[in-house]
């Protein structure tokens, strides 16, 4: 019985897929029996030892074949990642040093993916303390980016903007990408991204004038502060801004409102 062409595509792809999930599911399967078989191992050695498990997965997971399915990897990368940063304990004791690697698999396979984008700058600049990979990152992820694709990619370069002045100094680098952003958001499908034009290019020429306020500080923590997702980075950036002077004031939206008092800064500036 002769197959056609279409029949044997079809017929291959469904055994590629076959043979992804296979491998994912094997190294799930690893992960699953470590956390739920009995351990005489201690928390710190559990830790450290499924690190070390961690860090093999993803160098197998960089170099695994994709047979053009590139975001299933990609999405699986992410679950892991979540996996991996929302465990305090462990990250208590090994820290976060393998986050940037999470983000080199899912950015190369799939860029265009919005989410996990949401996380690289808390985690690999705030918790990683890896302000310049954070910052490469996104330059790459940009390069296949467009105004509308995603709509709301222009808060990527918000996000490389914040990193760029909180973290590396470079108030120019912070007041371009801003700018960027900004004219992103001009073309941007984005419901709000109207708006938001506005508000990106006055911190745009804000920074570029006064990079080193404290003005310029809390404006960029407090955009930090709405943008984070997890109440682990919210308990750090909230310590940012108070070391910094200032007040978080919670409102009955949810939302928070940052007070401080400007006679500190020109007595800073004094100083």
């Amino acid at each position: 019985m002769k197959l056609s062409k279409k029949t044997l595509e079809i017929t291959l792809k469904g055994v590629l897929i076959a043979a992804i999930l296979l491998v994912l599911a094997v190294l799930q399967k690893a992960r699953l029996q470590a956390l739920t078989e009995p351990s005489s191992e201690t928390i710190p050695t559990q830790a450290k030892n499924q690190e070390q498990q961690e860090s093999l997965e993803l160098q197998i997971l960089k170099v695994l074949p994709d047979f053009g399915f590139r975001n299933i990897i990609a999405d699986w990368t992410f679950l892991k990642f979540l996996q991996y940063f929302g465990n305090l304990e462990h990250r208590q004791i090994t820290g976060y040093s393998l986050s940037g690697d999470y983000f080199d698999i899912i950015i190369e396979r799939d860029p265009y993916a919005y989410d996990p984008y949401i996380f690289l700058s808390s985690s690999v600049s705030l918790f990683a303390a890896q302000p310049e990979r954070a910052v490469a990152l996104q330059e790459k992820g940009l390069q296949s980016l467009s105004p509308d694709l995603p709509p709301r990619s222009y808060f990527i370069w918000r996000s490389k903007g914040i990193d760029e002045l909180l973290f590396l100094g470079d108030h120019e680098a912070a007041s371009r990408s801003h700018q960027i952003a900004a004219e992103w958001a001009a073309e941007s499908p984005y419901p709000s991204a109207e708006d938001d034009q506005y508000s990106l290019a006055r911190a745009a020429e804000f920074y570029a004038t006064n990079p080193n306020s404290l003005q310029a500080q809390l404006n960029a923590w407090s955009q930090v502060l709405a943008s984070a997702q997890d109440d682990q980075t919210r308990a750090v950036v909230a310590r940012q801004i108070e070391d910094l002077g200032a007040e978080i004031v919670p409102n009955e939206q949810g939302r928070y409102t940052i007070r401080y008092n400007p006679e500190q800064e020109e007595a800073e500036n004094e100083e």
